[in-house]
């Protein structure tokens, strides 16, 4: 029976609402860009706040098991992520919780290497040759990111949900959160928008758009599992040595509605061949990745197919017959929602330019657009698409950055995210220190503070000649 709805809406009375704190900068949502983000702008000087809706930070890496941060070097061998991202990994390196790639394998097309990391990572080779992709330790990781955060001083307000933001006419003043401790109110002089899903722009009134072509992969909620006590090795070899028969069991998985694996080992800790972990990636198309009932459906829908697929890997697949359901994603993989309409908008067209924005603040390789990315083999974004049109004191730092359907999809992954969240971070920075507001930020001394980060950057924008001219 259907439940009709004899009211439409309700008044709520006005209310006081309590201001919990009062900070420089504000960032809310706790994943790859609000990593960024917070640690930037903390590391600058600023009084810095992170809400954060989970009880650990790490958003899609730790949270969503998508524990791979991709393609981080263009084929030719060199890395082109630096700064916070690189420093994820040197902080895991520490605790032998990351494996990829080393230095002088990036960019070989040795067709035994290439077929070795492609064995081993969906990412660790594009176009034939060898790039750097790491595959990290999720629970590590959430250790390790608080860890980073309380020692830069960012103030974490955890187990919260940053549901509106506080405005004076066209000016972003805080942010509204609740939790267990009721309704609250964090004031600031910035405030960063890094939940993904663009969550502050319309209580923000920021002009955004949220259409994206069916077939493109940000139309997909994904919900990751993965099975451990797997014979990989001999699950390897029946794959190979029995396509056809491999084959038609997948096929009689998906009929079922099971998810097939990749096919690649999960590495985890020790992240060494011995590993026994094979991850599962469940994917859906769904009308909005905004829409409570889609995200209810995928949810319940996908942990049914988990059952289905361990039954079946357990009885039909060699190297499963002992596995069992180590661990399943507590947070639904969203890849793409709103993303604001920014002083600059990003489109397919930039990716075949061969222009580097005077202010680039980020530089990614290019390298799943098969003959399109030889040709233009990097991507330059620029500060603006960080910067909404409409409204003040408000910056995105992370996917929902800038852009058309098309080249979101290419460069909104964890990477990506963290390389937004810095530049956003930082901007606050200096916008703070200097009493302008985030779109007045001087891109000159925006790039030479990333670059002083590690972040790297084109050389012909970081010349002299180019500062001045800046």
């Amino acid at each position: 029976m259907v439940n009709r709805l004899s009211v439409k809406a309700i008044s709520e009375k006005a209310r006081d609402t309590n201001v919990y704190r009062e900070a420089d900068v504000v960032v809310v949502g706790g994943g790859p860009g609000g990593i960024g983000a917070a640690l930037a702008a903390a590391r600058n000087g600023m009084d810095t706040v992170l809400v954060e809706r989970y009880g650990h930070l790490g958003g899609m890496a730790t949270g969503g098991l998508v524990t791979a941060i991709p393609v981080m070097s263009d084929i030719y061998g060199k890395r082109l992520l630096g700064g916070i991202c690189w420093e994820w990994i040197k902080r895991l390196d520490e605790w032998n919780a990351a494996f990829y790639p080393p230095e002088n394998e990036l960019g070989s097309d040795d067709k035994k290497l290439v077929k070795y990391w492609a064995d081993r990572s969906i990412f660790a080779t594009r176009l034939g040759k060898v790039v750097l992709s790491v595959n990290i330790d999720p629970e590590v990781m959430k250790c390790l990111l608080s860890d980073m955060m309380e020692e830069a001083g960012v103030k974490q307000v955890l187990h919260s949900w940053g549901t509106e933001t506080v405005m004076d006419g066209v000016e972003a003043k805080g942010v509204i959160f609740e939790s267990k401790s009721g309704r609250q109110a964090i004031l600031g002089k910035v405030i960063i928008d890094s939940t993904g899903d663009g969550d502050l722009l319309p209580s923000a009134g920021a002009e955004f758009e949220d259409n994206i072509e069916p077939k493109l992969r940000i139309k997909k909620l994904s919900l990751e599992f993965m099975m451990g006590n797997v014979d990989v090795h001999r699950a390897e070899d029946f794959r190979f040595s029995q396509p056809q028969r491999h084959a038609e069991l997948m096929s009689e998985l998906e009929k079922m509605g099971g998810f097939p694996s990749g096919g690649r080992m999960f590495m985890k800790s020790g992240l060494k061949d011995q590993e026994n972990f094979v991850m599962f990636d469940q994917r859906y198309t769904v009308s909005s990745q905004t829409d409570i009932d889609e995200l209810a459906r995928v949810e319940i829908t996908g942990r049914k197919n988990i059952l289905r697929t361990y039954a079946f890997y357990k009885r039909y697949v060699p190297g499963f017959e002992h596995c069992y359901l180590a661990l399943s994603a507590p947070q639904l993989g969203t890849r793409g929602a709103r993303r604001v309409h920014g002083e600059y908008m990003l489109t397919a067209k930039d990716m075949d330019s061969p222009e580097v924005f005077k202010d680039t603040i980020a530089v990614f390789p290019d390298l799943d657009r098969g003959e399109a990315s030889l040709k233009h083999p990097h991507m330059y974004i620029p500060y603006r698409c960080l910067v909404p049109r409409t409204v003040e004191n408000l910056l995105v730092g992370c996917r929902a950055f800038s852009s058309d359907d098309i080249t979101n999809n290419y460069f909104n992954l964890i990477p990506h995210c963290i390389a937004f969240g810095e530049a956003a971070g930082t901007a606050a920075a200096i916008a703070v220190k200097n009493g302008i507001r985030v779109r007045e930020v001087d891109s000159g001394v925006l790039q030479k503070q990333l670059n002083k980060q590690g972040v790297i950057l084109p050389e012909e924008i970081m010349s002299p000649k180019a500062m001045i001219q800046l």
